[in-house]
């Protein structure tokens, strides 16, 4: 254990609380892990990991692509994105017929015409079954996940690859006729932009998200964690009010009002609101948007609360990349401590307002927040095996009444790992990345695929994250 005292105060997670519609996931197996002492004593495999500045990430192909047409137009298979625990089927071969979610019920077919019922997408997994049961997994273009039942489907297909300036140009037509008037959008290498802020909001938005994926890229290049090729854009939508957002989110989770900005997994997006407080109106003038640019941008990072709202935006657009090139799973099973952990640690590297308030360099440094907030909790907590249960938790609910400390032990178990244990930990999410969709990944499975890389020995795990704190 940590300490025994009095519970640290618990204090309301506002800005960086992802806002995932979670999914059950699941199991594993794989590697023996080095001893707790020996990887202890090997520095070496850090300073390895960073010196590989031009290693590139071994790449996987993305999933094949499908026309899907439809007995019914697609909305009527969406669960309500308010269902953050709706439970998927344990696993295909042993639970064929258990509904996906809780609020899917059949629909009757109606008089849609084939166009509206035929959608395009990749294929993430088949589950039908001979007796024609079963359940087919499908991402949408625009990146939406559902899990169709096999009797709502009247075909799939193979199709072709896209020709990718005809995609982008079909996918933003299709999301400016779904925001309405007002709304733009800013197309970039990897994401694709909705919005109704400045066009100097926008650009500096656009800049810091190409920014993290690029980070991301290096990150998983040196831990060799392979990725995924993505063809279709990340959608980020981006709205000038607070009020805008706060609307918009409240379809999609619970406590919109306690968020800045939110992952969706289910729906792949990020979602966000103008942070620097520049309602203003666009221009029509070509000139003063240029000019505008750099002005808000530069007004933005010279504010006191800059720094924490960079963060926000950067953890939830690492959670986008990081599903997107598949070092996590939407359809599961994932370390969700893991998730939050890597999240965390991409927070920090802040840069100077030329480089738009936030730069990598190739190595994280700490974060100092959390860093405070982790020294608390481990002299307060009253839990008598503190990792062990981070490890075990599927999801922030898991926290009970101490969310902070959750995120906080999150951040220095994934910051310690990733400075002392790398070779491992790349492992490990190597193997909870290589799991089918859609299995069960109960507690006792994710602490069995944690002590397989890094030992059984909790207390000694304990002891060297607070040595190693102590040092930062």
């Amino acid at each position: 254990m940590f300490a025994a005292s009095s519970r640290f105060a618990v204090f309301p997670r506002f800005t960086q609380t992802a806002a995932f519609v979670v999914l059950t996931l699941g199991a594993a197996a794989c590697f023996l892990p080095l001893s707790a002492q020996a990887a202890e004593n090997t520095p070496s495999s850090t300073q390895a990991l960073e010196k590989t500045d031009d290693a590139v990430a071994p790449t996987k192909e993305p999933a094949p692509r499908r026309r899907v047409v439809l007995k019914t137009p697609p909305s009527t298979f969406r669960a309500n994105p308010q269902t953050p625990s709706a439970v998927p089927f344990a696993a295909p071969e042993l639970n064929a017929t258990a509904a996906p979610f809780d609020d899917v019920r059949p629909s009757v077919p109606n008089a849609a015409d084939a166009a509206s019922r035929t959608l395009f997408g990749r294929e993430i997994a088949d589950y039908r079954l001979q007796s024609g049961a079963g359940r087919y997994v499908f991402e949408e273009e625009l990146g939406e996940l559902l899990i169709l039942e096999s009797d709502r489907l009247e075909s799939v297909e193979e199709a072709p690859e896209p020709e990718l300036d005809a995609l982008r140009s079909e996918l933003s037509r299709r999301l400016r006729a779904e925001f309405g008037p007002g709304f733009e959008t800013v197309s970039t290498e990897r994401y694709l932009f909705v919005h109704n802020v400045s066009d100097g909001y926008a650009e500096w938005c656009a800049r810091l998200f190409e920014k993290v994926a690029d980070a991301f890229d290096k990150f998983a290049a040196k831990s060799k964690l392979p990725t995924t090729e993505r063809v279709e854009p990340m959608i980020v939508v981006i709205f000038a009010t607070q009020r805008q957002f706060f609307e918009y989110a409240a379809k999609e989770t619970p406590s919109p009002d306690k968020l800045a900005a939110y992952y969706n997994m289910q729906t792949n997006r990020v979602a966000l609101y103008d942070l620097s407080g520049g309602e203003s109106s666009r221009d029509d003038a070509e000139p003063e948007r240029r000019r505008r640019t750099f002005q808000e941008t530069k007004e933005f990072l010279s504010r006191p609360n800059a720094a924490f709202n960079v963060a926000t935006i950067v953890h939830e657009a690492s959670h986008q990349v990081a599903f997107n090139r598949g070092v996590f799973l939407r359809t599961g099973p994932f370390p969700f401590w893991a998730v939050e952990g890597l999240a965390l640690t991409f927070e920090t590297p802040n840069g100077r307002a030329s480089q738009g308030g936030w730069n990598f360099t190739g190595s994280f440094p700490k974060n100092e927040r959390q860093l405070e907030r982790f020294r608390q909790y481990a002299a307060t907590t009253r839990q008598r095996d503190p990792l062990r249960s981070l490890v075990a938790a599927q999801n922030v609910g898991d926290a009970r009444d101490d969310v902070e400390g959750f995120y906080a032990a999150s951040w220095a178990l994934f910051y310690y790992l990733y400075k002392r244990r790398p070779n491992e930990l790349a492992a490990y999410l190597r193997e909870t990345a290589a799991k089918p969709a859609f299995v069960a990944y109960p507690a006792e499975d994710r602490i069995a695929d944690f002590e397989k890389h890094f030992g059984d020995d909790w207390e000694k795990l304990t002891e060297n994250l607070l040595r190693f704190v102590r040092r930062q």
